[in-house]
């Protein structure tokens, strides 16, 4: 999971939520499914043996909502359900992720550190609130722990996927998984990245990182975890006095065990902020849908709704989360950009593009890129595509069909431009084209397209570097916004409640779209400086 427009949140995997399920229902499989069973009471001994006597095995125990995270035979989840002291069987949910090495970037609307301007975060920043002494905590993907925009600020972390201490991306336990779990080192970034000499930082920089590791790569190369696994780092998280935990994660179904664990720790203090999803739908995904939570959308510089985050009543308030740059592990990121002369354009590489220190050829125009056919009857040998987003019609064109058509054609490399305001991230979708290695392929903004039109022939270089930091979108992206400014509002008065840090945020935020509550913008942008000022 990397640059997806479309499903950095990251979407969701989900099962349908199951209250109790029927002897015919459990008849269909014998395979071994992964539950909750609730009890009557908080389970101890005997509702472990009761677990065992059908052959289960106890995963997760959760004491505050009574109830444990089991595997169990198919065939054998009516006749627990019907047991005495037994009040539900329900699935444990899927829940998967939600997408400057020499001198640190300072934030502009241009780049991708905008959200620290359009949610007022820098000038927070600037009054003395950077969130010290707040323990800002993160469940998500595994950490890079040493990276220099995390490790001054990291404090200790878990792994409910391995079931160990140690949530850092190089663990040994889980080899590789560094070019797979890049996410909860964005989002980390985005919350509470360093301020130091190099690469980013993050709104509430001067808080403490906690971070639990509950969504890992699975065999076929996803990443993902069980509700469960995000309930227990989330519990980790919050006895480790985390009163604000970010969840840029989520799934479409519900779960009777997760809300009532949401509920408790709410009524214990602890702000629990989640992404509302990325299909673009009119529903907010889970956990962000519980009325517990505090669900996140995501706008654009702009503030202009994004067009694939999730809306709906459940929707709370909105944050920055187009083009968003923050940290990823060492060689995970991308740093693209397009040069022609003296003058270089800022890029962003397209998802499984192949890294390249330059590839150099003349700009040819493309049009669509809806065919080989689009870049002219004999364009020059090894040139560089120029190809707009979108398509002549109605019909969908994808940027692996325009990077394709342009292969076709013989170009060397491909720049695809934004056909609305403002830059974008794309994907490719798989490592190759059917086999063939792509041409290295970039984004760039609608403003920049249109000056590179204005080169055509000139020649052009594509760049597209391994790198430390990238830029992903989403509404996972926009989640840790909203963290952030919780973390400031907790560093200038600790002893604020749950619903306090709630209405405070949503009561302060600037109002988008229709005025007062919407579902597409919930309350509006969230605003660092206005909810700091409503703060005793």
């Amino acid at each position: 999971m990397r640059k997806i427009v479309a499903a950095l949140f990251v979407l969701v995997v989900a099962t349908a939520s199951l209250a109790v399920l029927t002897g015919a229902a459990a008849a269909q499989t014998s395979a071994r499914e992964r539950l909750f069973v609730g009890f009557s009471n908080a389970p101890g001994a005997a509702e472990r043996a009761l677990v065992a006597r059908y052959g289960g095995t106890v995963r997760f125990s959760f004491p505050q909502v009574n109830a444990f995270a089991i595997e169990l035979a198919s065939t054998k989840i009516s006749a627990l359900a019907s047991e005495g002291g037994v009040r539900y069987v329900e699935q444990d949910p899927i829940r998967t992720p939600l997408g400057l090495a020499d001198a640190e970037l300072a934030p502009s609307l241009s780049n991708g550190l905008y959200g620290l301007i359009t949610t007022h975060a820098a000038d927070a920043q600037n009054a003395g609130y950077i969130g010290a002494g707040v323990k800002a905590c993160v469940a998500d993907t595994a950490l890079a722990t040493t990276h220099p925009d995390i490790a001054a600020n990291f404090v200790a972390g878990h792994d409910a996927i391995d079931n160990d201490a140690n949530p850092d991306v190089n663990d040994p336990s889980h080899p590789s998984v560094a070019e797979t779990e890049t996410h909860g080192t964005h989002i980390s970034g985005t919350l509470l990245g360093v301020k130091n000499t190099v690469g980013v930082f993050g709104v509430a920089y001067g808080a403490q990182l906690y971070e639990a590791r509950v969504l890992g790569t699975q065999p076929d190369g996803s990443v993902g975890g069980t509700t469960s696994q995000t309930m227990d780092g989330v519990q980790w998280l919050a006895d480790q006095g985390c009163r604000v935990i970010n969840l840029s994660l989520g799934g479409a179904a519900r779960s009777r065990t997760e809300e009532e664990l949401y509920n408790d720790l709410a009524a214990h203090n602890t702000l629990i902020v989640a992404s509302s999803g990325n299909s673009g739908r009119n529903r907010v995904e889970y956990p962000g849908a519980y009325p517990v939570v505090l669900s996140v959308g995501a706008v654009d510089r702009y503030g202009a709704h994004a067009s694939f985050s999730n809306t709906g009543r459940g929707l709370d308030i909105s944050a920055p989360g187009v083009a968003i740059l923050s940290s990823v592990p060492a060689g995970q990121g991308r740093d693209a950009s397009v040069s022609i002369g003296a003058t270089t354009y800022a890029a962003a590489a397209m998802e499984f593009s192949p890294t390249t220190s330059g590839v150099t050829g003349p700009l040819v125009d493309c049009g669509y890129g809806t065919s080989e056919a689009d870049c002219g009857a004999s364009p020059p040998a090894g040139f560089v595509a120029l190809i707009k987003r979108g398509s002549p019609t109605h019909r969908a064109v994808y940027f692996p069909t325009k990077v394709a058509s342009a292969m076709a054609a013989g170009a060397s490399a491909a720049i695809v431009y934004n056909n609305v305001a403002d830059s974008f991230s794309g994907t490719l979708t798989t490592e190759d084209n059917n086999g063939t290695p792509w041409i290295p392929a970039v984004s760039v903004s609608d403003a920049d397209g249109a000056t590179l039109l204005t080169h055509l022939g000139q020649m052009t270089t594509v760049a597209n570097l391994a790198f430390a930091w990238d830029v992903f979108e989403g509404t996972s992206m926009a989640t840790p916004h909203v963290s952030g400014v919780a973390a400031l509002l907790l560093g200038k008065n600790a002893s604020l409640t749950h619903s306090q840090l709630r209405s405070i945020l949503t009561s302060t935020a600037h109002d988008l779209g229709a005025t007062g509550y919407d579902a597409t913008y919930g309350y509006g942008l969230v605003d660092a400086t206005a909810a700091l000022a409503a703060t005793p």
